[in-house]
C-alpha cells in the first residue's frame, strides 16, 4: 500500500493522522496468559469460597445434666501473690486475696446462669446429699481429670463443671472514689463425661482500671456503668463475659 507496512492500519481521526500496529505476537501471548491466570483465580475463590461457607459437622453435645462442682480457692494451695499456670486454662495467673463467701457467690451465680440461660438441668454437688462436697471438691480438682468423670457417671450427669477462684479483691473505697479497684481471677472448664472431653474451658484475669488508662474497654466501662465496681459486680461481669461462649445444644 504504497509503501506503507501491510501490517500497519493508517486511518483519520480527529483530523489527524494515526497508526495503530497490529499486536504482536508475543504480546498477545501475554495477554492471553493473564486473562488465563485471572479466570482461574476466579474460579479457585469461588470453590474456596463455596468451601468455606458449608457448614462444620460438630460431634453432638450429648449433654442434658450437668454436675456443678463448688469453686475451689487457689489460695488453698498456694500463697498469695504467686504467679501460676492455672489447672483449668492452662493460662498464666497471679493468686491473691480472695474475700470471705466469695466461693459461695460464685456458685449462686453459676446456677442462676445455668437455670435462666442454658436448657441444662443443673446438679449442685454441695445439695446431694451423703456427699461432703467441700472435701471432695477439694480433693479431685487437683487430680485427673478421670475422677471427675467417675463422680460424674456415679451422679447420672452428662457433664461436669468446676472451676478454680484465683483471686477476689474487694475494692477499697467507694463507687465514685477508690483507692485499691477490684480484682477478680477465676478459670473454669466442662468435661463431657462420655468420653472425658474437656470440651469448653475459658478464664477471666481483670482488675478494674479507670478510662483514661484503658480506652479499649469503653464498652465494658460503660456497660457496667460509669462507676468503680465492688469485687462482686466485677465477678459477676465476669462471669457473663465467660459463660457467653459455654456451648449449647444446637437447634
Amino acid at each position: 500500500m504504497n509503501g506503507v507496512n501491510m501490517k500497519c492500519l493508517i486511518y483519520s481521526r480527529y483530523n489527524r493522522w494515526r497508526v495503530v500496529t497490529h499486536l504482536d505476537p508475543w504480546k498477545t501471548w501475554q495477554r492471553r496468559t493473564v486473562f488465563n491466570l485471572f479466570v482461574w483465580a476466579a474460579v479457585a475463590f469461588c470453590i474456596l469460597g463455596c468451601v468455606a461457607s458449608s457448614p462444620i459437622r460438630t460431634q453432638p453435645l450429648n449433654i442434658e445434666t450437668v454436675l456443678v462442682l463448688p469453686f475451689t480457692m487457689a489460695t488453698q494451695h498456694y500463697e498469695i501473690g504467686t504467679t501460676v499456670r492455672c489447672f483449668e486454662c492452662d493460662v498464666i495467673v497471679q493468686t491473691g486475696t480472695i474475700e470471705v463467701g466469695a466461693d459461695e457467690f460464685m456458685n449462686k451465680k453459676l446456677i442462676a446462669f445455668f437455670k435462666g440461660k442454658t436448657p441444662y438441668t443443673p446438679i449442685p454437688l454441695w445439695e446431694v446429699e451423703g456427699i461432703s462436697s467441700e472435701n471432695l471438691s477439694q480433693n479431685i480438682r487437683g487430680s485427673d481429670r478421670r475422677l471427675l468423670v467417675q463422680v460424674g457417671k456415679s451422679l447420672n450427669a452428662d457433664a461436669v463443671v468446676g472451676g478454680t477462684i484465683y483471686r477476689f479483691q474487694q475494692r477499697v473505697g467507694d463507687s465514685i472514689s477508690i483507692s485499691t479497684p477490684a480484682s477478680v481471677a477465676f478459670a473454669m472448664e466442662l468435661i463431657r463425661v462420655a468420653d472425658g472431653r474437656v470440651i469448653w474451658n475459658r478464664a477471666f484475669d481483670q482488675t478494674q482500671s479507670s478510662l483514661d488508662k484503658d480506652l479499649f474497654k469503653i464498652d465494658k466501662f460503660l456497660k457496667r456503668g460509669v462507676k468503680w465496681l465492688t469485687a462482686e459486680e466485677l465477678a459477676a461481669s465476669g462471669l457473663n463475659e465467660t459463660m457467653a461462649s459455654f456451648p449449647l445444644p444446637s437447634r
